[in-house]
């Protein structure tokens, strides 16, 4: 953790924080009123340069493309934290500071908004009552392309662990991590890395493959050679998505073109540009239109 904010989140004020009081809390938070995060996220906490205990919140997102409520999703779980700051500390003052980190390891870039105000339509004269939130996002795929990371961080190496295309990838991500984790007091974080190669990226990257539990990452090393395992089956799989979804959406603007055919005539060549060139969502609004519009500006109009 103390890597990743200081390799990859690079604030000034994790640069005055005192990281020997870096500790994780409690990680399970839920309201009087019953509702729970997410458990497998983290909280953690640092003694700011004032002295001030500044909260780490990081979210860990495992799908495949971006969640367009994330802002609002990180707003509840911010607010449940509060809750239990206030019922741990007992006493009035004011709240720690919290900084929300997306840590989002999918293919396809985030594109979904980050303030959660831009989720909210504005209306005039409630400006001031619309809630403000900005989560930070760490796009893993993004921070490896756009390159700038500490080569021997334990983060990056993560990352690059994560996103290895190939077996070479795959074994030079996991060679410099040996080489990284040399040293006495490492070698919980050792079975910590290897146990998670085994449990999580194994199951998500080859599901049909089956090893046993691994005490050392040179252990996963060698079984990993031994098994031969197509490390990029998770961008085939992604290919495969993306063919379908683009054939359903092919699919859909060659039969919007042909009702509207049917009831208004021949369509110009612009017309039929602008239906290849539209989002799925567009396509469902206009085929709706089609049922009860009287011209073809009325298609595309509402």
């Amino acid at each position: 953790m103390a890597e990743l904010l200081c390799g990859v989140v690079r604030q000034e004020w994790v640069r005055q924080a005192d990281l020997a009081t870096l500790a994780r809390v409690n990680a399970d938070h839920v309201s009087v009123r019953g509702a729970r995060r997410r458990t497998s996220d983290m909280v953690w906490r640092v003694r700011s340069g004032g002295g001030q205990w500044v909260y780490v919140y990081l979210l860990l997102e495992f799908q495949s493309r971006s969640d367009p409520t994330m802002a609002l999703r990180m707003l509840s779980y911010l607010s449940l934290l509060y809750d239990d700051v206030l019922r741990q500390e007992r006493r009035p003052g004011r709240l720690p500071p919290v900084l929300p980190i997306v840590l989002y390891n999918g293919l396809r870039r985030w594109k979904a908004k980050r303030q959660v105000s831009e989720l909210i339509v504005p209306v005039a004269g409630l400006e001031n009552y619309i809630p403000s939130l900005r989560y930070l996002l760490l796009d893993e795929g993004e921070l490896l392309a756009n390159g700038g990371l500490p080569e021997r961080s334990l983060a990056t190496l993560l990352f690059r662990l994560e996103h290895a295309a190939n077996e070479d990838q795959m074994r030079i991500a996991l060679r410099a991590l040996v080489e990284r984790l040399q040293g006495a007091g490492l070698e919980e974080l050792e079975r910590a890395f290897a146990a998670w190669l085994v449990e999580v990226l194994l199951p998500e990257r080859a599901p049909d493959v089956r090893m046993p539990r691994v005490e050392s990452l040179r252990e996963f090393d060698a079984m990993m050679a031994a098994e031969k395992i197509d490390w990029s089956l998770r961008w085939k799989r992604q290919g495969l998505e993306e063919g379908r979804q683009k054939g359903r959406q092919e699919g859909k603007a060659w039969l919007l073109e042909q009702q509207l055919i049917r009831r208004f005539g021949p369509l110009s060549a612009a017309l039929r540009e602008r239906l290849a060139a539209a989002s799925d969502s567009e396509l469902t609004v206009w085929a709706l239109n089609v049922l009860d519009a009287a011209s073809l500006d009325e298609v595309f109009r509402r």
